[in-house]
């Protein structure tokens, strides 16, 4: 899931563009964890995600202060992947998506199954675990097909398969 964010994505907003694999923001998003300005706690998963996303001591800094972040402070938090002007920002987005989606589905959906999983083994663990999917992913016809595409010097076609 990708996420564009073109203005101000505060509490449960922030919380659903941290939820998103990817974000990308336009030159006037900003960015707030404010609930503590109102007395509450994040109850939309930020304090789960944020730290995640830029360590525990940001996190708890943004999360205690509710202080808002502008684009290009997210950017070097790492809370968005780039940023662009708002009219920039829906065609930068339709790009990434597109190239996503001309990838092989099948060893798209393993990577983020094991970068997520990885959040919560360990390293040996996680080479085992990459290891088993990676023999299910050569078996598929995607992986037959980037082969052949390859070979031939032309863009493979991906079916899911």
């Amino acid at each position: 899931m990708i996420a564009a964010v073109d203005g101000v994505a505060v509490g449960a907003g922030m919380d659903m563009a941290l939820a998103c694999d990817i974000r990308l923001a336009s030159d006037r998003a900003r960015f707030s964890e404010a609930y503590v300005r109102v007395g509450l706690i994040p109850g939309d998963g930020g304090a789960h995600l944020l730290p995640r996303i830029v360590g525990q001591a940001r996190a708890l800094e943004l999360l205690w202060t509710g202080r808002f972040v502008d684009a290009y402070e997210a950017l070097e938090l790492g809370l968005v992947l780039s940023v662009h002007t708002p009219e920039e920002l829906t065609a930068e987005s339709a790009r990434l998506c597109r190239r996503l989606a001309d990838g092989p589905p099948l060893a798209v959906q393993a990577i983020k199954r094991l970068v997520r999983q990885g959040e919560y083994t360990d390293f040996r663990t996680s080479l085992s675990m990459v290891a088993a999917e990676q023999a299910v992913i050569q078996s598929t016809k995607d992986s037959k097909e980037a082969i052949a595409a390859f070979r031939e010097k032309r863009a493979p076609v991906f079916t899911g398969e």
